[in-house]
């Protein structure tokens, strides 16, 4: 069996069956075709351990990976080699025999409260092109800070989602295609409302253009942070905020299974993050005071 025949059912199995999103089938059909051009072979019969395993060591070594990304790549074909066996081209996975590297549990980068103190200035206070892109402004890096929405939740966020009156906001297929209810922050309401009545009409997305009624794109989102870096002088990004609102919900003393909720974790290890920043203040606070 070509394996070239093969990725035309696999991107229909991905996207329908498995519900893969379009951009990681896609990252999953780059990846299988890389392997068969480094392997010079074109049949799934050739497809080993060893071949696959030279494939991923070389493109480590080539492309210096970090080992998350030598993880997701070899996720990526495990996937494949997974739907071969499940479409009974295969009898056994060759990819399940390679180890998967650690990955070093990095704490995140997160504002300290000056710094978000300095960020809310200058984006309140910054010359935008008109009071709706200001109200706008506001209200997203607010939004950022008082729901730790992703990137793609706030970009896709619908206005039909805003519950103004029921205080809350419902993201709809957030990552894992998974819809969750974020409560609204008694602070971050005035700068929705106020924006919200700022548009001459109701636009299908909360934050839209200025210009027009179009949703905002990332390219001009990360626009808006880059002038708020420049003025702030230092790295501020959406993930950034994301991790911001974790770690003050933690240190508000907010129950970590209440905020693994709110950010749409699957898992509550993954909130316990913010714990350990939480911890690591308090560490430095102590290592402050005279005791003696």
């Amino acid at each position: 069996m070509r394996i070239s025949d093969l990725l035309i059912q696999f991107k229909r199995y991905a996207i329908i069956e498995k519900g893969i999103t379009g951009g990681t089938t896609k990252e999953i059909i780059s990846t299988v075709i890389k392997l068969s051009e480094y392997s010079k072979k074109s049949r799934l019969s050739g497809m080993t351990t060893n071949v696959i395993r030279g494939f991923l060591s070389h493109q480590k070594i080539l492309r210096n990976w970090k080992n998350r990304t030598f993880r997701n790549k070899r996720q990526y074909l495990k996937i494949f080699f997974d739907f071969c066996i499940n479409h009974e081209f295969l009898r056994n996975n060759p990819v399940d025999k390679i180890q998967k590297p650690k990955i070093p549990k990095d704490l995140p980068r997160c504002l300290s409260k000056r710094e978000v103190d300095t960020l809310l200035l200058h984006v309140d206070t910054y010359d935008w092109y008109n009071e709706l892109e200001a109200k706008r402004n506001r209200a997203i890096i607010r939004t950022f800070l008082f729901t730790g929405m992703r990137l793609s939740e706030l970009l896709n966020l619908e206005t039909r989602y805003i519950n103004f009156d029921e205080y809350q906001i419902t993201v709809k297929e957030g990552k894992g295609s998974k819809d969750r209810i974020i409560p609204i922050h008694f602070d971050l309401m005035p700068y929705l409302k106020s924006y919200n009545q700022a548009k001459s009409n109701p636009t299908r997305y909360f934050f839209s253009s200025v210009r027009s009624d179009s949703k905002l794109t990332a390219k001009n989102l990360y626009r808006v942070f880059k002038i708020l870096e420049n003025k702030c002088n230092f790295k501020v990004t959406p993930h950034m905020l994301r991790h911001t609102m974790g770690k003050m919900s933690i240190e508000a003393n907010l129950n970590p299974f209440m905020l693994k909720s709110i950010l749409g974790h699957a898992d509550i290890s993954t909130t316990q993050i913010y714990v350990s920043l939480s911890n690591q203040k308090v560490k430095e606070a102590f290592q402050k005071i005279r005791l003696l």
